[in-house]
């Protein structure tokens, strides 16, 4: 009985031996397949790291030829893309670079453009180039026989917050795209940097229709717009933006909105001078308004035509102050620190501000929703001279 006990359960030591043996060469087929599927999933093709190094250089500043584009626009005429060569894009205004790229990522796409949406999400043709282009094209919109293969729409996804940027190959998978699809999206993040910067971004990648893309927007943990593209955006604004002298007192919501303010910016200037009682005395109260940073008042100030510091009669303004109040009050002692928006009229007047001067600085705070944000805010309310700003600056708090 000792003797079957002992063989039931005992290991000898060539047992033991191909045991051992046999858990390390799982353990190393595990990981050669582990590494084989990550460089299947991530590795590029020489072509594809061509088209990295190319966008790399051009994605910096997709600027089109400067040829008189007017020109240009008149000299196009409908064309199928799949015919152009390399001139051919750089006569339509794309640099040499940019030409490349587009007839790589032809090839990506398989070797044809079936559809306007193509050719629009392609990242070296902006929107402005691609409306320009649009009417000319003879493509469809969209293609008949689309690449999009979503998986079978009997299989409801579930949607949960995620960030692009984290998920492999098969987390793309999980969300209903074919390996192929999951394959070209982990490309792309590739191409454009290794990275997603924005919900725009991603959209750009040609496998995301928009259908697919509206499903699963608000589960993307990214912003709209990448801060890069939103300055690109603003600078794109600024140069096609072209001042001619004005008095700002004449302007209306759509004509700041014209020089390069949102409707809300351009609202909230509008009120801004309804507290100064309908209108700019001087370019230095346009200066401070709050909405106008230094930068876009350095843009628009050779443009502005108002009398510098021009002392306007009684009857054209309320803002004037009575000749009893116009003088700056005595310098006063200040106990402690303080917080403004903590402080009412009464409390603005007893720091040596006149009566007028108080509703002023109460008005503009209302005009900010309420709270002066920091210092350099409350400095900009034209009530409180340079004078006065100084005095009362090493006592400000803002909690």
């Amino acid at each position: 009985m000792k003797y079957l006990k002992k063989s039931t359960f005992y290991l000898n030591k060539l047992q033991r031996f191909g045991l051992y043996l046999l858990f390390v060469l799982i353990l190393l087929f595990e990981t050669f397949q582990h590494i084989s599927v990550e460089k299947e999933t991530y590795q590029l093709t020489e072509a594809d790291k061509a088209l990295l190094a190319n966008y790399q250089i051009t994605s910096k500043s997709y600027t089109f030829n400067s040829t008189s584009n007017k020109q240009l626009k008149d000299s196009i005429k409908p064309f199928n893309p799949n015919d152009l060569s390399l001139e051919d894009w750089m006569n339509l205004g794309f640099s040499e670079r940019q030409s490349e790229i587009i007839l790589k990522y032809k090839g990506i796409v398989g070797g044809e453009f079936t559809s306007k949406e193509q050719i629009k999400k392609c990242y070296v043709i902006d929107e402005v180039k691609y409306n320009e282009l649009a009417p000319f094209v003879l493509l469809p919109e969209q293609s008949k026989l689309s690449f999009i293969d979503y998986s079978s729409p009997k299989t409801k996804i579930v949607y949960k917050n995620f960030n692009p940027n984290d998920l492999p190959q098969q987390g793309w998978e999980k969300l209903g795209f074919s390996p192929k699809q999951a394959e070209i999206i982990m490309k792309y993040k590739q191409i454009i940097g290794g990275k997603f910067t924005s919900k725009d971004q991603l959209r750009k990648c040609f496998v995301i229709d928009d259908r697919k893309y509206a499903e699963m927007k608000a589960y993307i943990l990214l912003p709209e717009k990448s801060k890069e593209d939103e300055k690109n955006e603003k600078k794109q604004i600024r140069k096609n933006i072209q001042y001619v002298k004005f008095n700002p007192n004449n302007y209306s919501e759509n004509d700041w909105q014209r020089v390069g303010f949102s409707s809300k910016q351009a609202a909230s200037i509008l009120k801004y001078k309804n507290i100064l009682g309908g209108q700019f005395r001087s370019k230095e109260q346009l200066k401070k308004c709050y909405i106008i940073s230094d930068e876009k008042y350095l843009e628009m100030e050779p443009y502005v035509d108002l009398p510098e510091n021009v002392n306007f009669k009684s009857e054209q303004t309320k803002v004037d102050l009575p000749k009893n109040e116009d003088k700056v009050a005595e310098k006063i002692e200040i106990k402690g620190k303080f917080n403004p928006n903590n402080l009412n009229h009464e409390d603005w007047i007893k720091l040596g501000f006149t009566e007028k001067q108080a509703n002023t600085i109460l008005n503009f705070k209302r005009s900010l929703g309420g709270n002066f944000k920091d210092a350099k805010t409350l400095k900009k309310c034209y009530a409180i001279s340079e004078e006065k700003f100084k005095e009362i600056e090493p006592y400000l708090v803002f909690e």
